[in-house]
């Protein structure tokens, strides 16, 4: 007992040096040169004309910040705080931190720097369902932070789906499991083909025009490596070594991968859950190194090859200074 408590407290100090470190980098290249930043314009002229445009959530953040008269600059400030805040409670363990480091460098000023609004929203739905995942206030704290940002809709619906549906316990090949996936992909297959009609009918007719940048067919080369990723997914659900480590994590990367696929003709809705993916995959290749990778040489071997296909990505890392 006394040795567990020993190794927690060497983890906790060498997460708070990473801490120290590196996000420090992070907060450099989230709250890069504003004049480069395509949505900073939007938000400023939102929050000094009280336009009051977006979800709740938000809105609220920007009321508080009003009423401590804060002006944009220091409210952008405190947004980026509290990714940052949001990535420490997200990723406590050192070495999966250090795997999430590249990744949070690639979506450093895409997701995390532009998209704000969602970066936002979308790690305090992984932090939830990080800690909360098993209790029952899960649904009541994940549906609060939906009010951030309705892109998050669809992590609700994963979310839901793996605490409803699956048992994490189990495999893939788990007859419950097997059955329920299967219908998760019908069920997806089926709302592709009216995902035009779905997002006229919430509003968003921007999304869905002919010319919208949005609604494009993503590259081969993205495709290629969210495919490449799945089959190491179905690797570790299905591994002989159990218990599976952070594997409601692995089920929803691997339901994210799912999707991206399936929708890979509207950028919007495959693009954007491809990043949030991102988020996601330090703990899968955490997982998969402690419940394959350490076993013996194939083992290992695969993870190196799974590793290096996660950062393949970084090749296209083209990073504003």
């Amino acid at each position: 007992m006394e040795s567990k408590k020993l190794i927690i407290k060497k983890q906790l100090l060498y997460v708070y040096i990473l801490y120290l470190i590196l996000l420090p980098i992070l907060y450099f290249f989230i709250n890069f040169d504003s004049s480069k930043n395509l949505d900073y314009g939007g938000y400023r002229d939102n929050y000094e004309n009280l336009w009051n445009q977006f979800e709740l959530g938000y809105r609220t953040l920007e009321n508080i910040s009003r009423l401590f008269m804060l002006n944009f600059e220091s409210f952008w400030f405190v947004l980026v705080c509290i990714e940052l805040l949001l990535i420490a409670l997200l990723y406590t363990n050192p070495y999966v931190f250090m795997l999430a480091f590249p990744n949070l460098l690639f979506l450093s000023q895409g997701l995390l720097g532009t998209q704000i609004r969602f970066g936002i929203a979308i790690l305090l739905c992984l932090v939830i369902f990080k800690y909360f995942f098993a209790k029952k206030r899960f649904y009541s704290y994940s549906v609060g932070a939906g009010l951030f940002h309705n892109g998050t809709l669809i992590f609700l619906f994963l979310s839901f789906f793996i605490k409803i549906m699956l048992n994490f316990r189990k495999g893939i090949l788990n007859k419950k499991n097997f059955r329920n996936i299967s219908l998760f992909v019908v069920l997806l297959i089926v709302v592709s083909l009216f995902v035009d009609h779905i997002m006229l009918a919430m509003g968003y007719y921007y999304y869905v025009d002919s010319d919208s940048k949005h609604m494009v067919t993503r590259s081969i080369s993205s495709l290629m490596y969210t495919s490449s990723l799945l089959p190491f997914v179905f690797v570790l659900l299905n591994s002989k070594y159990k218990p599976v480590k952070y594997a409601p994590m692995v089920y929803l990367g691997g339901m994210m991968l799912i999707l991206s696929l399936i929708f890979y003709n509207f950028s919007i809705i495959s693009g954007r859950y491809n990043l949030v993916f991102m988020l996601v995959e330090p703990f899968f290749l955490y997982s998969y190194f402690k419940t394959i990778g350490n076993k013996n040489a194939f083992g290992f071997v695969s993870f190196l090859a799974l590793f290096i296909i996660t950062n393949s990505k970084l090749l296209l890392l083209n990073l504003i200074i």
